[in-house]
């Protein structure tokens, strides 16, 4: 703005001159009137002349007075109508010298007195005290009037000169303001442009932010969604977890029951063998007595038989009687014993069978249960091939998850990326603009960077809390495989060999009874595993790399900020001094050694 300043100052001082020349035609104006009347009176009244010097003078100090008023007034109002009462003053001096140059005025101004005669007249007559002498002496018209005129003359070429000067000067004086003014144009043209510019910028900034905004929320509205798809999961899975060992127990119960009921069987089918044993032997014993028994009776029928015959021959004797009578008790005997026999082999043949029978329920119940068993067992295999299709159902969500988190981390990165560069760009459009620009765009940049470090620490806390959820996740899908390799391992019930113990086997884990297949998918599980080990460690060294990356970006980016600080400016400058001055300092006292040969 010190151009304004000059152009101001040039216009007070031109209004100044004009004022002064407004003053002297004003003078030059009331002078010969007054003056011819007083030239008059002076020759025919030489004492009154004092009187209308004094009176002149008072007239001449009231216009002064009025002509410094005017004066003050316009040099008040002159800085801002200076431009516009140029065509005005000109037209006025164009007047003054009409005026000056017409003839009818000759006559006044040869009969007038002069400006320099008239006021050295004031002045001696204010200053010195002349004699009667003096003031009595008359002066011829004609000389008076030819030195009043040639001093007219004079002045007025004078003024002319003055006027011309003055009128250069002007012309300059407009010639500079014309091309001011439109300097002035052009920079409030580029000024508008560059606020218009500035404004967009922090229009495209504002959008930008919001923009920032838009996807940080629909960031944490997805995070939210995924946390509790997660706590929903997690719920899912403790009361799967709940069924599971509901289901271990009853599990456990129903073996419990199985192996009691087991040993039920083997101990009735020992009592059951012991029982046949004893009854073969009871037959066995039976038979060798029945034919014992037999031959006895046989024997003794005979005997009989012989008695009869030979007591029909030698008559009765007392002691064959006896004898026969032993015999007859005998065999009534030996009949009961043989009754009794019978009755205990029918009873033994009726427990046989209600063991049998017993025995054929307990296979039945046993078989009822075992398909019972085989039916629960079915229902959970169906039950854990539900939760394992959700479990998968559910991982590829979370992918999906990952891969659209991937795609807006890019995608901010890139914005991220363009907004570096338009920041670059706007950094080194508005280093060689104002000062005061400058130290707004500098304050706004610093604020762009802060708010850059702050998304960019928060996007560094929301990748840490994916890793942590992912870790969470993968921790429980271990869990899950783990879990679900011990019910495989459970749930295997071997058929064919009740008094097998139970196996439990793991996924990892070889056989003998397993074919080559379940080997060789056995082992590719294992490589799988160790891989997704290697690409976990793998990624999360991308991870660490991408953390020093940002990390090294944001001390570039304050490097960069605090190397455009005037302090850093300032610091440099002084040390470069101080190294001078210190290199100086060396090069001067320095006295090389001399070593004596």
């Amino acid at each position: 703005m010190s151009w304004l300043n000059k152009v101001t100052d040039i216009a007070e001082k031109a209004e100044n001159l004009l004022n002064k020349l407004d003053q002297n035609a004003a003078d030059a104006l009331k002078k010969p009137r007054i003056g011819n009347s007083t030239s008059v009176q002076s020759f025919q009244h030489g004492e009154s002349q004092p009187t209308f010097l004094k009176q002149n003078d008072d007239r001449y100090s009231e216009s002064g007075i009025g002509l410094s008023t005017r004066r003050y007034s316009r040099s008040i109002h002159g800085g801002a109508s200076s431009v516009k009462s140029f065509g005005d003053r000109r037209a006025d001096e164009d007047e003054l010298i009409t005026f000056l140059n017409d003839g009818k005025h000759s006559a006044v101004l040869t009969r007038s007195p002069s400006v320099v005669s008239h006021a050295s007249i004031s002045k001696t007559g204010r200053t010195s005290t002349p004699s009667p002498k003096e003031e009595m002496l008359p002066l011829k018209p004609s000389e008076e009037e030819k030195a009043q005129y040639s001093d007219v003359l004079k002045s007025l070429h004078l003024k002319e000169s003055e006027i011309a000067v003055i009128r250069v000067s002007l012309q300059e004086a407009e010639e500079s303001l014309k091309r001011k003014e439109a300097r002035i144009m052009e920079l409030t043209q580029e000024n508008q442009v560059l606020r218009s510019d500035y404004k967009f910028h922090v229009s495209s900034d504002e959008d930008t932010t919001a923009a920032l905004q838009r996807l940080t929320n629909e960031r944490q509205r997805e995070k939210e969604d995924f946390e509790t798809r997660l706590n929903e999961y997690a719920k899912r899975f403790e009361k799967m977890r709940g069924e599971k060992n509901s289901l271990f127990k009853e599990i456990e119960s129903l073996r419990m029951s199985a192996t009691a009921m087991e040993q039920k069987l083997k101990l009735q089918d020992e009592e059951l063998r012991l029982a046949k044993y004893n009854l073969e032997a009871n037959k066995s014993e039976f038979d060798e007595y029945k034919q014992k028994a037999q031959k006895i009776l046989n024997a003794k029928e005979q005997l009989l038989v012989s008695l009869k015959e030979n007591s029909a021959e030698s008559g009765e004797n007392s002691s064959d009687i006896v004898e026969l009578e032993e015999l007859r008790c005998e065999n009534g005997l030996l009949k009961e014993d043989v009754q009794q026999s019978q009755l205990l082999i029918y009873n033994l043949k009726a427990d046989i069978q209600d063991l049998e029978n017993r025995l054929r329920e307990e296979q039945k119940s046993s078989c009822s249960q075992r398909e019972a068993l085989l039916e629960q067992d079915h229902k959970h295999q169906s039950v854990a091939n539900q939760y394992r299709e959700q479990l998968e159902r559910i991982q590829l969500e979370y992918e999906f998850l990952q891969a659209e988190m991937r795609r807006q981390e890019e995608a901010v990165e890139r914005k991220l990326a363009e907004k570096d560069v338009e920041m670059t760009k706007l950094m080194e459009e508005r280093k060689w603009g104002r000062k005061y620009e400058s130290g707004e765009t500098e304050e706004r940049l610093a604020a762009l960077g802060e708010k850059l470090i702050a998304k960019q620490t928060k996007i560094e806390r929301l990748e840490g809390e994916k890793r942590a959820l992912s870790l969470r996740l993968e921790r429980l899908e271990r869990t899950h495989w783990k879990s679900e390799a011990v019910n495989g391992g459970d749930y295997s019930i071997d058929m064919h060999d009740l008094n097998a113990p139970a196996q439990h086997r793991s996924i990892f884990t070889t056989s003998v009874h397993d074919g080559f297949i379940i080997r060789l998918l056995k082992g590719i599980l294992i490589i799988v595993d160790s891989l997704g080990t290697v690409v976990q460690s793998l990624y999360f060294l991308v991870e660490t790399f991408g953390k020093f990356n940002s990390s090294l970006s944001l001390f570039r980016l304050r490097l960069a900020n605090f190397l455009k600080s005037p302090v850093f400016r300032i610091f440099f400058c002084i040390y470069y001094i101080l190294l001078h001055v210190w290199l100086f300092f060396i090069i001067l006292t320095y006295t090389p050694e001399i070593h004596p040969l």
